[in-house]
């Protein structure tokens, strides 16, 4: 019996020690959580207003040549049939809003953690590219593999799929200029016909209970109101011309939309995080309540005995 005791005594030490590591970490979960989302508000407001800038621009430059009195735009049948070197002067970046005529090859940024202990995530990422990947394996499309985070680049590459390109060790709050490389990276290769389209896929963050896997259309930039009724904004001063401000924020908007999706992400791995160790905090209280309850059971059989015992021995001595 005093072994027992010993070893529950033991078993409950161990799982309070555990209890407090997860707590602790649930709470520096917490920590980043609030920061990430604070940036990740802050992004929102600078890449609706980057996207509102670039619509307005193209969609005045568009008006002006076809003139405002027409119905030539309706004639387009929409945006992705729109023929944008015949409006802009922007060289090879027109391809960053031009949709390409055949599409040879699909290029898919897939983020993910370089770390577990963060519950469903990166087990739900992988479990939705797979799906994706044997869809298209069975189209017989070629894919090509970006991944952002070491447990996606592993997975990817045990089962010999085609990684181009890999980046683990973003940071728990990362910024523009951490990941520079993995916009540029992922920019210059679609300009440079790597792939054709390029989809970022990543775990969206809802609120700190829920989350949502995503695949959003990146390159070509598709998010434009190209606005028939648009006009030049009476606060608009453009200089030197339309063109060159495109030249520039373009490929800008492009690669804050792929930071922005990593920013998402993270967001949403620090809830998943929070999630996972407040569970295993919880887990670990119980698992200690029945072991006391176990423990205060053993004693007082063993103090039950002592005393049976001890009766025992006086009644013998009579």
């Amino acid at each position: 019996m005093a072994e027992s005791l010993l070893e529950l005594k033991k078993k409950i030490a161990s799982i309070q020690k555990t209890g407090q590591i997860t707590e602790a970490m649930r709470m520096v979960s917490g920590v980043k959580l609030n920061r990430t989302e604070k940036l990740d508000q802050e992004y929102t407001i600078y890449n609706d207003k980057v996207r509102a800038t670039v619509s307005h621009l193209m969609s005045s430059q568009i008006v002006n040549q076809l003139g405002k009195e027409t119905n030539e735009y309706s004639e387009f049948g929409g945006q992705s049939n729109i023929d944008y070197s015949s409006f802009f002067d922007l060289g090879t970046l027109v391809s960053l809003v031009q949709p390409r005529k055949e599409i040879k090859s699909t290029g898919y940024l897939v983020i993910s953690g370089d770390r577990g202990l963060v519950g469903s995530y990166n087990s739900q990422v992988i479990k939705n590219m797979m799906s994706i990947f044997k869809d298209a394996d069975a189209q017989n499309k070629d894919v090509k593999i970006l991944a952002v985070g070491s447990v996606a680049a592993q997975f990817f590459k045990k089962q010999n799929l085609n990684v181009v390109y890999e980046y683990s060790g973003v940071s728990d709050v990362p910024t523009y200029n951490e990941v520079r490389d993995i916009v540029q990276t992922a920019v210059k290769m679609y300009l440079n016909g790597v792939y054709d389209e390029l989809f970022v896929c990543y775990t969206h963050h809802v609120n700190t209970l829920t989350s949502a896997f995503r695949v959003e259309s990146m390159l070509p930039i598709s998010d434009i109101d190209i606005n028939h009724k648009e006009t030049m904004p009476k606060d608009y001063i453009i200089e030197p011309d339309i063109d060159s401000v495109l030249k520039t924020v373009l490929p800008q908007f492009a690669k804050s939309m792929i930071f922005g999706a990593i920013l998402d992400a993270k967001t949403a791995e620090h809830a998943s995080s929070m999630t996972a160790m407040q569970s295993a905090s919880q887990n670990a209280d119980d698992v200690v309540s029945g072991l006391k309850t176990k423990l205060n059971r053993a004693r007082q059989a063993q103090i039950t005995t002592e005393i049976t015992e001890i009766i025992g021995g006086a009644n013998a001595l009579e």
